[in-house]
């Protein structure tokens, strides 16, 4: 009995210096300049943001997906390695997709963006699933949440450029504001919208996320609206894919002063994220000092209708159905297998899976109801 209660004691002993650890980590970084603006240029890939910087000593430019949806930032196993940074931390990190592992986190002394150096920046180190898209995009890993806090944001979707500073930035006359909670230790901000007059609450304002809107199944039943029904594991985190049911209605958004009829995707999963798909018709400032955020609408916001189908490669020869439309005019089925769509193998289409991921686009961009396939034997 006292051995059991000694290795109980031992655990939790563990356990509250680990996360005493994550916590220092979270609370660690900072930055090296007083009254600065920077500016950087980014590239915008398949709806995500991506930016360029440098790890400590390291003269070459990486590239880090923007993510203010990330609780903290992500480094690429290798790289964290070929930088010799030692685990500091090990901590349980989950996706929007509801994959969940534990990670590694490490200390990153100075991640350099444009001339602006942040200090002492907790990172989780990742290893992509096989099947993620995510290195297709930034393959060196995540700017998250935890650096986000550190200063103010204005992101320029127009003119792909990104401007941060410790100081607020000024607002043109007609900006919507919108005040945000947040974690104590990061600053993943979660808004509240409005939708066909009701207001929905926690919804993760995610720049990590290239759709449109999205909430958990259950808030689904408080919108009267014809709807379709997907079956989908289409999309893919940092862990890969899950196997989701989406209900899609087409409601009316209304972010203050501006009103938009779109299509809203409700996920069993149970996530509800506001994404690029959303933000890229604004100027978009995030204030950390005052936690809000503002916008200034530069274009129409216009989000269609799902794809009723989106094929995967499942090898050189064959597709699979990654996504369906129930009750569509076809009788297939997720997972159901392939041989040539379009009278093509998946091999004479795409060299790789990141291939794929870049350029499915140009098979699926007119209605999929018009695909023709052939059935793997």
């Amino acid at each position: 009995m006292k051995l059991k209660i000694i290795i109980s004691l031992l655990t939790v002993s563990l356990l509250g210096c680990n996360y005493s650890k994550n916590v220092s980590l979270l609370l660690s970084g900072s930055v090296d300049r007083k009254d600065f603006v920077q500016e950087i240029p980014f590239e915008y890939r398949k709806g995500l943001i991506v930016v360029k910087a440098a790890i400590n000593n390291d003269t070459t430019l990486r590239e880090f997906i923007f993510d203010t949806g990330a609780f903290n930032s992500k480094i690429e196993k290798h790289l964290a390695e070929q930088h010799g940074l030692e685990t500091v931390a090990t901590k349980e990190n989950s996706t929007a997709q509801g994959n969940t592992k534990f990670i590694d986190v490490v200390q990153i002394d100075s991640l350099i963006i444009g001339e602006t150096v942040f200090r002492k920046i907790g990172a989780g180190k990742v290893e992509y699933s096989e099947n993620s898209a995510s290195p297709c995009i930034a393959e060196h890993g995540i700017i998250g949440a935890n650096l986000i806090k550190l200063v103010n944001w204005k992101i320029d979707y127009q003119n792909k450029k990104i401007y941060f500073s410790d100081l607020p930035f000024e607002t043109g006359e007609g900006s919507i504001v919108i005040g945000f909670d947040r974690p104590v230790f990061s600053a993943t901000p979660k808004i509240d919208i409005s939708l066909e007059n009701k207001t929905v609450s926690g919804v993760l304002f995610d720049t990590g996320f290239n759709g449109g809107l999205i909430l958990p199944r259950n808030v689904s039943s408080s919108f009267a609206s014809n709807s379709n029904v997907y079956i989908d594991q289409s999309t893919t985190g940092i862990y890969g894919s899950n196997i989701d049911t989406l209900i899609e209605k087409k409601l009316s958004l209304d972010l203050d002063k501006v009103s938009a009829k779109i299509q809203v995707e409700f996920s069993s999963l149970g996530k509800g994220l506001i994404g690029n798909e959303v933000l890229e018709h604004f100027e978009v400032i995030i204030d950390n000092q005052d936690n809000e955020i503002l916008l200034k609408q530069i274009t129409d916001i216009d989000i269609g209708k799902s794809h009723e189908m989106i094929p995967g490669i499942l090898n050189d020869s064959l597709w699979v159905v990654n996504r369906i439309q129930l009750n569509s005019n076809t009788d297939l089925k997720l997972g159901d297998t392939l041989s040539t769509i379009n009278g093509y193998h998946p091999k004479e289409l795409f060299s790789s899976h990141c291939d794929y991921f870049m350029r499915i686009g140009e098979i699926i961009a007119n209605d999929t109801s018009n695909l023709t396939f052939t059935r793997a034997k």
